[in-house]
């Protein structure tokens, strides 16, 4: 199976009013490498999730996002604490001054960080529960996206080294007319110099080989961008060495063409995983 290192993944999910928003886009890299973007107090998940995408992901750079939305209703929360002290405060302060004014609780309420608000909040093991689970569904629709644009990358591939097979043949056929022509007018001397300086034999073959490894490769399970690109590579100069050895226009249409679309698997395989 093919895979494509370009995907896109999203998922969410809530309790009791707190939402997180999990994203992850992958593009091509030639390693394995995660960016992360987290809010604080989240942070410290990023290893557990690097190693989770690790398990399913080999190649690529991916962009990891996490949003935190708390919309739980306020909690009004009152710091009985520092009341308290308040309270030890104006009391001592009242016999100082010798003053008979009684202390109401609303004296007290009113004052600075008596009484405060803040959003109830999800305990660190609900959190982590609702994180993992949003990463896990993002994670499968990141893999399912790279797997179905890595389908689209096979057929394309698997389409230009068809053509290139059909352009070789051609270039096979060429030359075995030119060697019977050239047979027919030369004499047994200068035949022989033209078949030496001629000669695609080896280069035919290889390409033949490389053809047949590049369509194996791209069956085979495990990560397979590089070696494909590789083979790719071995193909440009095998050709390349083909059409410098043959002086011959019909052969050299068919080299360009050959190149043309070695030039374009080279760019679509720096997309595969």
């Amino acid at each position: 199976m093919m895979i494509s290192m370009t995907g896109f993944g999203q998922a969410q999910t809530e309790k009791k009013g707190e939402r997180f928003l999990v994203t992850l886009k992958s593009v091509n890299h030639k390693y394995f490498e995660t960016m992360f973007h987290l809010p604080l107090g989240i942070d410290y998940l990023e290893a557990f999730f690097r190693s989770k995408i690790q398990t399913k992901i080999k190649r690529g750079r991916i962009n990891i996002t996490i949003v935190h939305m708390n919309e739980s209703p306020d909690v009004v929360v009152l710091n009985e604490a520092l009341m308290a002290k308040y309270f030890t405060v104006m009391e001592k302060t009242k016999k100082k001054l010798k003053l008979d004014e009684p202390l109401h609780v609303s004296d007290l309420i009113n004052l600075p960080g008596v009484i405060s608000s803040k959003k109830d909040e999800l305990k660190i093991e609900e959190r982590e529960v609702c994180l993992k689970k949003a990463m896990g569904e993002a994670l499968v629709k990141l893999i399912n996206m790279r797997k179905r644009e890595g389908q689209a990358l096979a057929l394309d591939l698997s389409q230009r080294i068809r053509y290139i097979a059909t352009h070789i043949v051609s270039i096979k056929k060429i030359v075995a007319r030119t060697r019977s022509e050239k047979k027919k007018a030369l004499v047994a001397e200068e035949f022989e110099s033209f078949l030496r300086s001629t000669d695609v034999s080896e280069e035919l073959t290889r390409i033949d080989f490389h053809l047949k490894s590049f369509l194996k490769q791209m069956k085979t399970i495990e990560p397979k961008g590089k070696v494909l690109d590789f083979v790719g590579q071995e193909l440009q100069r095998e050709i390349n060495t083909l059409g410098a050895k043959i002086q011959d226009k019909h052969v050299a249409y068919q080299v360009i063409m050959v190149k043309d679309q070695i030039e374009k698997i080279r760019e679509q395989v720096q997309n595969v995983e």
